[in-house]
Formats: structure tokens, C-alpha cells, sequence
């Protein structure tokens, strides 16, 4: 009788599953779809093993829904405290994304609990950087803001005026924050626009993109 060695394998652990959702930004004066817009959900996706996961499904996902290749990752709350911008920088990349196609999007609130040196980091790196505007506007919006964002992201004003932002006498902290982007030639993004309506009138007013329940004839 032959003896039969059995050499044990060690199971590897199973891979909790990679959680995100996925929204589109369309452009508000041709109706397509500008960019993807990647949300990680779970605390795993401030490790670099688990955002890299996020972000390649992501990207797998959204090559199938669209033609357009840009994307804005939100970045998760807390990442200041989990990773710095080499070891950010080096996560993306290992989930296949490029510069010129991968926008970071901070909160406002992110930047005035930890500071911008972050943000700072990977705009250096060649990363486009987009600030979610706080409602109340708290982050002075000069040169040194000008020059780090790439984009601004706004909810969408109730009262949508056509000259928002466009008249140099608006003395409220978003039409001042409005006409310092546009003059620094960022992308404006309304979120939760709310009809193709005020869609139109974000546009007249300088938006460049828009999401929410607007787009939804678009999707038909």
C-alpha cells in the first residue's frame, strides 16, 4: 500500500466585499455624462488594500455604464488620519487610474478639520482636486484656493438666479465664491438639481455640471 503525503494549504481569509455606489455628474449643456462619481461605503476603504479594491470595481463598473473615463472619487471621512499622499497616490494607481482622468473630491468640512496639506499633497502629484463647498462657505477663497482646486461642488441654490455669480456687486459668500472660480477657470458642479428647468438656469448662471433627479429623463 502506497503512502499518500497530504500537504496542508492554509485557507486564505475571505475578502469582505467591496461597497460603493456610483453616480453620474452630467454636463448641463449637452446632457452627457461628465463624470462618475465613486462613494466608498465601510471603514475598510481607508486602508490602501481596501480603497484600491473600491476603486477597481468602480472603474470596471462604470467602463461598462459610460464611454466617458473621468471619475471623482469622494474621499472617505477619516482618510486624513489612515493614509498620507504617497501611499493615496500609490492606491489609485494600483487600481488603474490615471491622472488626467481621477479627480479627488474633499469635503469642506475634512479640510477645515485637518487642513488642506493633503489636498495640497496630491495636486502636486498632478491629481485634479475638487472641494465640496460647506452651505455656509467657511474656507477664505482666494489665490492660494484658486490655485489648488480644479473644480468646485455646490448643492444647487433653491432660488436660482441667472446672474448668480456673474455680477461682480454680489456681495453673498456664493456668488463671491462663484466668480473667484470662474474666473479661475474651475469646473462648477451643482449637486441635487432638482428639474431640467433649473438645470437650464444653473447653466445660464455658469454651472458646468449638475446630478440629481433632473437627469432622470436623460437615463431613459
Amino acid at each position: 500500500m502506497t503512502a499518500t503525503n497530504i500537504i496542508p494549504f492554509p485557507r486564505q481569509p475571505a475578502r469582505e466585499p467591496v461597497s460603493f455606489s456610483l453616480g453620474v455628474r452630467y454636463d448641463l449643456r449637452v446632457g452627457a455624462p461628465a463624470s462618475g462619481v465613486v462613494r466608498p461605503l465601510g471603514e475598510d476603504a481607508t486602508s490602501y488594500s481596501g480603497l484600491a479594491r473600491v476603486l477597481r470595481a468602480a472603474r470596471m463598473t462604470w467602463r461598462t455604464r459610460s464611454a466617458c473615463g473621468q471619475l471623482t472619487l469622494v474621499v472617505p471621512e477619516g482618510i486624513h488620519q489612515t493614509m498620507d499622499a504617497e501611499t493615496l497616490d500609490a492606491a489609485v494607481i494600483e487600481a488603474g487610474c490615471a491622472r488626467r482622468t481621477l479627480t479627488f473630491e474633499f469635503l469642506e468640512s475634512e479640510i477645515v478639520s485637518y487642513g488642506p496639506e493633503l489636498a495640497i499633497a496630491l495636486r502636486a502629484r498632478g491629481w485634479g482636486v475638487a472641494l465640496n463647498g460647506d452651505p455656509d462657505c467657511p474656507l477664505p477663497f482666494g489665490s492660494k484656493a484658486r490655485g489648488l482646486y480644479t473644480e468646485l461642488v455646490l448643492d444647487a441654490p433653491d432660488m436660482t438666479n441667472p446672474f448668480l455669480g456673474l455680477d461682480p456687486r454680489d456681495r453673498s459668500p456664493i456668488g463671491r465664491r462663484l466668480l473667484a472660480a470662474k474666473e479661475a477657470g474651475m469646473a462648477i458642479t451643482a449637486e441635487h438639481v432638482r428639474s431640467q428647468a433649473q438645470a437650464r438656469l444653473l447653466a445660464m448662471a455658469g454651472f458646468d455640471r449638475g446630478s440629481g433627479a433632473f437627469a432622470d429623463p436623460l437615463r431613459a
